[in-house]
């Protein structure tokens, strides 16, 4: 397909104007139905900024529409493709707050609908741009020839997770959770199969561990803090293999910089030194603590809970975001 491409010239693929949405409607009913159309048109409406097309001349070629979820929106509910993504997500690694999946709803070329070589491109390129440019719990890709396409996502170690039929037309979304599976490992993996021409599921030996509730992360944060300079217990705390650390040294020096960035919080420099003296260079006690900090015990104890509150905060929006502390 992309050899046939390259004898037309460069084709780039751009954000769509909103003048472009009823050639990318008509060509979903053509080939997929006026339920698929209709759907189409609703998302559109919801979410324009995330279709992108491929042009030849001053007409769509190919397209691609993705869309974000959770957004709140009744199309969530209304579209049976997103639903039952959104079913399999929640039975098989539900989102955690300020987490996101993204599915590839719709794409095709206007000629040969998902045997286009323009789909080839715009749908692609869109969803690779996306997953290495947003953070994300989970992607899909819903296609409506698996057998075309299953070969293409064994490749990138993505699943057929959902099927289902929208119009009578059989629909089947290939996924991935990200959690698992980190993207920067991802590229890794796509790197090797390039050289090896690999397929199937990531080997076990690339995954991380089943994401951590918000409970249990918390948890686990204060468990961390407690055996900051026991290096044989922090290795044993379920914060590794999570997006803070790999190992033991790693996940100290992420919970010591995210002390530091508890500082830059409106009157954080109170909550930073409580830290600093209780976790990061300790007292012998509490009381010791206070005391140094030249603080009432009460206090210090309210300080040290709001603190500690504050610091799982940062390193939860680390975790969800792939992001760092400052």
């Amino acid at each position: 397909m992309i050899a046939a491409l390259r004898t037309q010239g460069s084709a780039a693929v751009v954000p769509a104007r909103p003048d472009e949405h009823d050639q990318v409607c008509a060509t979903i009913e053509r080939c997929e139905g006026p339920a698929s159309a209709d759907l189409a048109r609703a998302w559109l409406s919801e979410q324009p900024e995330r279709l992108s097309v491929v042009r030849t001349g001053d007409r769509v070629a190919g397209f691609a529409h993705h869309v974000l979820c959770p957004s709140g929106s009744p199309l969530e509910d209304r579209d049976p493709v997103v639903r039952a993504v959104l079913d399999h997500v929640a039975r098989e690694g539900p989102i955690r707050p300020g987490e996101h999946v993204l599915i590839n709803r719709f794409a095709a070329g206007v000629r040969e609908h998902q045997h286009d070589p323009y789909m080839v491109v715009a749908g692609p390129v869109s969803s690779i741009i996306e997953w290495l440019t947003r953070p994300l719990a989970w992607s899909f890709v819903v296609v409506v020839d698996d057998a075309f396409w299953a070969p293409k996502f064994d490749y990138i170690a993505f699943a057929p997770l959902v099927r289902i039929e929208v119009g009578g037309l059989p629909h089947v979304a290939f996924g991935i959770d990200w959690r698992r599976l980190p993207v920067g490992s991802w590229l890794d993996l796509m790197y090797e199969r390039g050289h090896t021409g690999g397929t199937g599921p990531a080997p076990a030996a690339l995954l991380r561990p089943p994401p951590l509730s918000r409970a249990r992360f918390d948890a686990s944060v204060r468990v961390a803090l407690q055996s900051l300079h026991r290096p044989e217990q922090l290795a044993a705390n379920p914060l590794l293999g999570s997006t803070l650390a790999a190992d033991a040294t790693q996940l100290r020096a992420t919970i010591e910089e995210a002390v530091g960035q508890v500082g830059n919080l409106p009157k954080g420099q109170q909550l930073q030194a409580v830290l600093h003296r209780t976790y990061v260079r300790p007292a012998p006690t509490q009381e010791a603590a206070a005391e140094v900090l030249d603080l009432p015990l009460s206090t210090y104890r309210r300080y040290l809970a709001k603190a500690v509150e504050h610091l799982a905060d940062i390193l939860w929006t680390i975790e969800v975001g792939g992001g760092r502390a400052g």
